[in-house]
């Protein structure tokens, strides 16, 4: 019995002793983990740069037509895909009360007129009746009263014909006024396009305060898009643009028309127009487009693929790596595309900047370069 004791006991100080012992032991160390990255060599090369944006497609002219004056609406001559030409009538309102006016100002022209061709008959027979007298008179014939009385009646002759003018004029004033009245009762077209809303009906009161009729001149339309204040200088009109009408699955040529020269103030950028040729009509106000405007050349540019570019804040930085670490550069862009990244300052060409895995480090973080390509090629 009591060596059995003596046995358990110097089996459990063993089994102790080992149990110690291997809890001195550390346990292996984990690996450390490093980021896979792709990188780019920056180069040096003269860029011609196109700028990839997207616009709307609006028309060339576009008017909102109603009428100058309330009414009543007696007719509606066009519809919605009509075409129509600048003066052809759209519409008209009852008008009976202004044609009412017009012919009583044209009466009252005619009265006018007769009363001219009395003075100017009056007139005549007055200088003849002078001019007897004035013989008579110097011939000592006929009294100085009777004279005076004949160039008495002349004078008045005169005024009355020149009161009958001033009446005549007075009248016909009135009578283009008439009519410019009753011109506001028929609404036409003040361009020549297609018609793209009608607002109105037959018996409805139509007036100044709602558009009638939208007609949009479609023969020629263009493309408006917002271009960034660090490429608008490259950007000039006459210049020539691919665009492409996506729902339609064609490109065309479209000409630079104009560059705004003030940016918005809530985006900052600045607006420009492309014109397209749109003889066909198949090209829509509302449609929208896809285009590469020509964005100047940098002569001698470092450059790197737009992607190894991050925005934070309105700065811009990139990644290089340096003895198997990532560094992180601020920098200074000039033209950015879809493709490519202009850098003026910050970095130099043959570094090494990390293009894909970018945005996955931190600066002074251990990277694995795992498949590295040259730099950037020109667009």
């Amino acid at each position: 019995m009591y060596k059995r004791k003596i046995a358990f006991l110097l089996a459990t100080t063993l089994a102790l002793m080992i149990m110690l012992s291997g809890c001195g032991k550390k346990p292996p160390a984990a690996e450390e983990y490093v980021t896979p990255v792709e990188t780019v060599t920056a180069t040096v090369s003269d860029l011609s740069h196109n700028l990839d944006a997207t616009g709307e497609v609006i028309a060339s002219q576009e008017a909102d037509i109603a009428p100058k004056v309330s009414g009543r609406v007696s007719s509606v001559n066009v519809a919605v895909g009509d075409r129509v030409s600048k003066g052809q009538v759209l519409l008209s309102l009852e008008s009976s009360e202004p044609r009412s006016s017009v012919a009583q100002s044209e009466a009252s022209v005619g009265i006018a007129r007769v009363n001219v061709l009395k003075a100017r008959q009056a007139l005549d027979d007055a200088q003849q009746n002078y001019d007897r007298i004035n013989a008579l008179y110097q011939g000592q014939a006929v009294s100085k009263a009777q004279f005076e009385e004949a160039q008495s009646a002349l004078n008045n002759c005169r005024y009355g014909l020149q009161l009958a003018e001033e009446q005549q004029r007075q009248s016909e004033a009135a009578l283009a006024s008439a009519r410019d009245s009753l011109g506001n009762y028929t609404v036409t077209s003040p361009i020549s396009g297609q018609v793209a809303l009608v607002n109105v009906h037959s018996g409805e009161i139509a007036g100044p305060q709602a558009t009638a009729v939208t007609v949009v001149a479609t023969d020629t339309v263009k493309v408006k898009v917002n271009v960034s204040e660090n490429a608008i200088n490259y950007v000039k009109p006459g210049a020539k643009v691919s665009v492409s009408i996506d729902v339609l699955g064609k490109t065309v040529t479209g000409t630079v028309a104009s560059v705004g020269p003030r940016s918005d103030s809530s985006t900052r950028a600045f607006p420009v127009e492309i014109r397209l040729d749109n003889k066909q009509g198949d090209i829509k106000p509302g449609m929208v487009a896809s285009l590469k405007l020509p964005a100047g050349v940098s002569k001698g540019a470092v450059s790197v693929p737009a992607d190894a570019v991050i925005e934070r804040d309105g700065a811009y930085y990139l990644f290089v790596v340096e003895n198997g670490v990532a560094r992180e550069k601020q920098v200074k862009t000039g033209i950015i595309t879809d493709q490519l990244a202009e850098i003026k300052e910050g970095l130099g060409a043959g570094q090494t900047v990390i293009v894909s895995g970018n945005r996955l480090v931190a600066d002074g973080q251990k990277i694995k370069v795992v498949n590295k390509s040259g730099g950037g090629k020109s667009k």
